[in-house]
């Protein structure tokens, strides 16, 4: 059964509220060039199926609408790695991202007692880089090594 958990719009974004929704899947379509940096839908279908003690995924809902995708991983106690998230490409450009994103943050604080969220992205991405440090999210380290050229971030809650 899915759950609708809503989380109060942030001021200044919007009258709305956003809604995560729990998911077995991501729904939404990308262009294929930010397709390339997430798992593909098959992979992430065998994330959530298993690990269900340690892996939610959530629609990102904005009204009646599907915005988004947001698959985190429960790493140690009170701590989530933020390991996909994006927005469909029809809503893209809309600042509708890193509102998405300020709410779940919110929405694990209160819901899961979250005290740290940490993501990567991939070296050169400015827009995750852009909307990861508008949110709050802070560079910890850069991995740059013959197959892995990623950004470590973290959000202190």
């Amino acid at each position: 059964m899915e759950v609708a958990l809503t989380v109060f719009a942030q001021k200044g974004h919007g009258t709305g509220t956003m809604t995560f929704v729990r998911s077995t899947e991501m729904k939404i379509n990308l262009p294929p060039d930010q397709a390339e940096m997430l798992s593909t839908k098959e992979n992430i279908k065998i994330i959530i199926r298993d690990n269900p003690d340690t892996v939610m995924a959530f629609d990102i809902m904005d009204g009646h609408d599907l915005i988004g995708f947001v698959l985190v991983h429960r790493f140690e106690d009170r701590k989530y790695f933020l390991w996909e998230y994006a927005i469909d490409i029809g809503c893209q450009n809309q600042h509708k991202g890193t509102k998405a994103l300020t709410e779940f943050i919110e929405y694990m604080k209160t819901h899961h007692d979250a005290k740290e969220i940490t993501t990567t992205y991939i070296y050169g991405n400015e827009h995750a880089k852009h909307v990861y440090e508008k949110v709050g999210f802070v560079e910890t380290d850069v991995v740059d090594e013959p197959d892995c050229h990623e950004v470590n971030m973290v959000y202190h809650i």
